[in-house]
């Protein structure tokens, strides 16, 4: 079941990034991919050194998409929303980085305030703490959906990090993917 969850949470964040065109400065992202070296990750701590210092900017972008709805629920017309690069915030002190974006909802074209907090764990490799992963959404007339991810999956890679989860909530099941990825300065 978590790895079923799990790729419908992928799949939905490809379909996320598609569909917002996601091009960074004319670069094509295709041949990118076939040549990077995953050899030393980013990962929570240096993310935080890097923004503490104002060295490096990093961004997330991420979904959110109702998997499974209540019995008299409708998937359809249910709770959808996505944000693209969003900065993230790391504060002095704190075990997690921060970013607080607004996502628009597909469902009715409305903004929300989206919180989303990532903690690192504290064996010392800033590695993602698979049960602190807090995601915090303030919409208008939905209220407030606050909780921690389950069913999380970590995918390290050179220059991002991906995180995909669920999100058990008033009988919905609420599929989340989050990309976390440096800045990037192309000549």
């Amino acid at each position: 079941m978590k790895t079923i969850l799990s790729t419908i949470a992928v799949v939905c964040m490809v379909f996320s990034i598609q569909a917002n065109d996601m091009k960074l400065q004319h670069h094509n992202l295709g041949d990118a991919l076939s040549t990077v070296n995953i050899e030393d990750p980013i990962n929570l701590l240096t993310i935080k050194a890097d923004v503490n210092a104002n060295k490096r900017g990093y961004f997330m972008t991420g979904s959110i998409t109702v998997l499974n709805a209540p019995k008299n629920g409708d998937v359809a017309s249910s709770f959808d929303a996505s944000f693209r690069n969003s900065l993230i915030k790391a504060y002095t002190g704190r075990n997690y980085v921060q970013a607080n974006p607004q996502a628009k909802r597909n469902d009715n074209n409305r903004n929300g305030e989206l919180r989303i907090y990532v903690a690192h764990d504290n064996r010392g490799k800033g590695n993602v703490d698979k049960n602190k992963v807090k995601i915090n959404w303030k919409g208008d007339k939905s209220g407030e959906i606050a909780g921690n991810l389950s069913n999380v999956t970590v995918l390290y890679q050179q220059n991002s990090i991906l995180i995909t989860g669920t999100l058990q909530k008033n009988g919905y099941t609420i599929g989340v993917s989050l990309a976390l990825t440096k800045e990037v300065r192309l000549i």
